[in-house]
């Protein structure tokens, strides 16, 4: 049994290389498409254009392998022990992802890395998998996190605001 756990909330020090986290799916629609081709002025004809797509070695239209990454780092939620993202390495397009596929994401920790006293890298290796159990696309992800819990708690305390009492009129 695939037991869903998409929220990496620990900090670098609790994190341990090895463990792995899943998402759910997401299945990713022509909207999803044409509003990303919006966003970004990405018209390429083989995101945009019917005629032309039916023409290429795929037949139709396909999803843009950027759109598909920015919705797996949604898939995998990241909590606010992350303070920064540190780099990609090895992005790869693996297998087309079409108009209707539906994605999940697997992201395994494989590498940990101080970098002093109140933070730590951490390398995902992040994969996107369709329906078929075919991978997508894949990459090696490095964030910067607070190390410790105290640190992550105090951080909290100080961003998330409490509610004030009411002044009476």
């Amino acid at each position: 049994m695939t037991i869903l756990d998409n929220r990496i909330d620990m900090p670098f020090d609790e994190i341990e290389v090895g463990r792995v986290f899943r998402s759910g799916g997401r299945t990713i629609t022509e909207t999803d498409v044409v509003n990303y081709c919006a966003l970004t002025g990405n018209w390429i004809e083989i995101h945009s254009n019917v005629h032309y797509a039916s023409q290429t070695r795929f037949g139709e239209r396909l999803v843009q392998g950027s759109l598909t990454y920015s919705i797996m780092t949604g898939l995998i939620t990241f909590g606010p022990s992350i303070q920064a993202n540190y780099g990609i390495d090895g992005l790869r397009y693996i297998t087309p992802v079409h108009i209707n596929d539906t994605i999940y994401v697997t992201c395994e920790v494989i590498n940990k890395k101080e970098k002093d006293e109140k933070y730590g890298v951490v390398t995902f290796l992040m994969k996107a998998l369709n329906q078929d159990g075919d991978v997508c696309q894949k990459s090696e992800w490095s964030l910067l996190m607070l190390r410790k819990r105290e640190d992550l708690e105090a951080l909290l305390s100080a961003s998330i605001p409490t509610e004030k009492p009411r002044k009476k009129a």
